[in-house]
Order: C-alpha cells, then sequence, then structure tokens
C-alpha cells in the first residue's frame, strides 16, 4: 500500500517532467481562448490507483493523458 501511495504522489511529476516538450509545437498566437476554443474540452481526471496502474503498464497513455489536461489548461479551458 505504502508503495503504491509513493508511486501515484510520484506519477504527476514524472508526467510534468517528461511532457515538458510536448507542446512546443503550439506558439502564443494558435491558442484560443474563451469558451469557443474549448467547445467539448473536457479535463481527464483519472484516480490514483489508474495512475499507479499506468505507471506500471501503460506509461504513453500516462503521458498523453498529462499533454491533453495540460493543452486544455494552456487554453484556458480550466485551471
Amino acid at each position: 500500500m505504502k508503495n503504491k501511495l509513493a508511486l501515484a504522489m510520484l506519477l504527476p511529476c514524472l508526467l510534468t517532467i517528461s511532457n515538458c516538450g510536448a507542446m512546443r509545437w503550439m506558439d502564443e498566437t494558435s491558442k484560443s481562448s474563451g469558451s469557443t476554443g474549448c467547445a467539448g474540452w473536457n479535463k481527464i481526471r483519472i484516480k490514483p490507483e489508474t495512475a499507479v496502474y499506468l505507471a506500471r503498464n501503460d506509461f504513453s497513455a500516462g503521458i498523453d493523458i498529462d499533454s491533453h489536461n495540460l493543452n486544455g489548461q494552456s487554453h484556458g479551458c480550466w485551471n
């Protein structure tokens, strides 16, 4: 249990570090703001248990989820 909790706490850090260049293709002029740019865009929320599973079994899916959430945040769809 202690290892699972530690891994769940570590996953967001790992995703952030490994995703630091994932959005370089976007420049400031291509970012939309407001509700029109966010239509249909929802944040993906996962439970800590799911984060642990992804870290062990499908790390690239965790990266993709984090990239999706960071993209929506950078567009101002959520905080």
